[in-house]
């Protein structure tokens, strides 16, 4: 059945509507990508070389974004239980102007306890919520805590849109500040997109390997500036018409998440794995897979043919050290930890081949024996 959508009404902004009825928020504004509303909330703000706080072990376009506003990325170690910030990783952190928490794999992070803090120190807080769209975080939508918020629609997402984001917020100089610079911002062309598909091949590559040669990471800071235009962009309308249908049918979309993370959790019981807390309100991006084996269960699994299973996220340290090597950071063992045990089992995939995937994993550990 076709759907019926107000005469005349473009997509973006139907989509722009539906975020706000989701989230409660007032604003919502579609960007190129997160980390887009990320950088325009930094410049209105009107920051320079201020600390920044965010999980060491996120992803790079954070830090990325952080600096290509002028601030200064501040590392912080997380909760080794949870992967997430909490108050009491929060306690050992310097002085921040802002920190960034982020519900990573979509599992909520404890954003009511993590604002209750900022508040007391008067920190903005900007709540990433780029994997967890449709989650529900203590009581309320992802993307309704903090100052801000920011959404991603990016290719691999909850939302698969290929392209786009937004970022959310109640404040609305702040909604008109950001809409003004984000307007001036370049429109996505296929320089982008060859750009993107360079990026994307050359980090998978550079990641994997520069724990154990760290000359690697004197890479870094030649591709940041090669390719730091892939930050912030905007797109044409064309890119958001299929945004508002994808929008109506996240409850399907989660739900067959939550399948197959259910069929995951039976099916790998009593191996020498685990995964992290899933809190009530979870809204899987992909099923979090612990194991001090890692790079030889991600070898396994590749050989069989299992493609779509990642290692991520890596921790930000040695890109940090490599692009900002007169700060001093401090150490965060836990999130490192954690980036050399983790990887990633798709929750889109059919249930059969999920079974597949987790009789694999136990072919894995049943050599070992």
């Amino acid at each position: 059945m076709a759907r019926r959508y107000p005469r005349g009404q473009p997509s973006a902004a139907l989509a722009a509507q539906l975020l706000r009825q989701q989230t409660g928020r007032h604003h919502a504004l579609l960007t190129g990508r997160a980390a887009a509303g990320i950088w325009a909330a930094l410049r209105v703000m009107g920051w320079r070389q201020q600390p920044i706080g965010l999980p060491a072990n996120t992803c790079y376009i954070v830090l990325w974004a952080v600096l290509h506003s002028g601030n200064i990325p501040v590392l912080l170690d997380v909760d080794p239980q949870t992967a997430h910030l909490s108050p009491a990783a929060l306690a050992a952190a310097p002085p921040l102007a802002a920190v960034i928490p982020a519900h990573l794999y979509g599992l909520p992070a404890p954003l009511r306890a993590v604002s209750e803090w900022a508040r007391r120190h008067q920190i903005v807080v900007i709540e990433d919520a780029a994997q967890a769209i449709g989650a529900q975080v203590d009581g309320q939508p992802a993307g309704a805590w903090g100052d801000l918020s920011v959404v991603s629609f990016g290719q691999g997402k909850i939302i698969d849109n290929d392209l786009g984001g937004a970022v959310l917020t109640d404040d609305s100089r702040l909604a008109a500040e950001m809409t003004h610079l984000l307007a001036a911002a370049p429109e996505w062309s296929d320089d982008h997109a060859s750009w993107t598909d360079e990026w994307n091949q050359l980090y998978w590559a550079l990641h994997q390997f520069e724990a154990q040669n760290p000359r690697l990471t004197a890479l870094y800071p030649p591709l940041f500036e090669l390719y730091q235009a892939l930050i912030v962009y905007r797109l044409p309308p064309v890119c958001w018409t299929s945004l508002p249908d994808s929008l109506r049918d996240l409850p399907a979309n989660l739900q067959t998440r939550a399948q197959t993370a259910a069929l995951y959790d039976d099916r790998l019981l009593n191996l020498p794995v685990s995964t992290l807390p899933r809190p009530a309100g979870s809204a899987l991006w992909r099923y979090p897979l612990l194991t001090p084996r890692r790079d030889e269960l991600l070898r396994h699994l590749w050989q069989a043919g299992f493609h779509e299973v990642t290692r991520w996220y890596p921790s930000l340290r040695p890109m940090l050290s490599a692009l900002r090597p007169d700060l001093i950071i401090p150490p965060t063992p836990a999130a490192d930890r954690l980036s050399q045990e983790i990887i990633n089992l798709p929750v889109t995939i059919s249930q059969d081949k999920a079974v597949q995937l987790a009789n694999t994993i136990w072919q894995f550990f049943d050599r070992q024996v």
